[in-house]
């Protein structure tokens, strides 16, 4: 059987599965493959192929579109497990675990916020605070509102359970 037709990763996989003395043939591993094939369709699994030819299950329900992310989100596939989750919350705007997903996989929200003078100051004074401060409480957390210390803690938690976190820079040093 010609390999050379088959994507890299792919005739990389059947050479390695015919030297490990897994099948003895390319034949083989191919049939073993097609066999696992039908076998996924033939339990309702509805394999489909994407236009990029990687194999695709398509969710018939809420929990099987959860457990897809969860499986794109284990191998990596973060792209796959974005999609999921935005389709899953579409398609199933109830379900409060793929609105979890759905809103922790969406992309980063960005707001422009006019700046002024004031706020500028602060940031540039706050900077400054860090620096000059930061060995004095490497591993804490702090609070610094225009380069004056509010608060220092140990956690985030206890750093935030009593203030009012409006205009604070909340930080670790590190």
């Amino acid at each position: 059987m010609d390999l050379k037709g088959l994507p890299s990763e792919l005739e990389q996989f059947v050479e390695q599965e015919i030297s490990e003395g897994t099948y003895q043939s390319a034949e083989e591993v191919v049939s073993a493959a097609l066999r696992l094939l039908q076998a996924h369709k033939a339990k309702g699994n509805h394999a489909s192929l994407s236009p990029n030819g990687q194999g695709r299950t398509v969710p018939r329900s809420a929990e099987e579109v959860v457990q897809a992310i969860r499986d794109a989100l284990a191998t990596g596939h973060y792209d796959a497990a974005h999609q999921l989750a935005m389709e899953g919350a579409k398609h199933y705007p109830q379900h409060d675990a793929l609105q979890q997903y759905a809103h922790v996989l969406a992309p980063p929200a960005v707001r422009n916020m006019p700046s002024s003078s004031e706020s500028r100051a602060a940031v540039k004074a706050n900077g400054e605070w860090l620096k000059a401060h930061r060995k004095d409480y490497l591993g804490r957390w702090v609070a610094l509102r225009a380069g004056e210390l509010v608060r220092v803690d140990d956690s985030y938690e206890a750093l935030v359970a009593h203030l009012d976190t409006t205009n604070l820079l909340l930080t670790k040093i590190v």
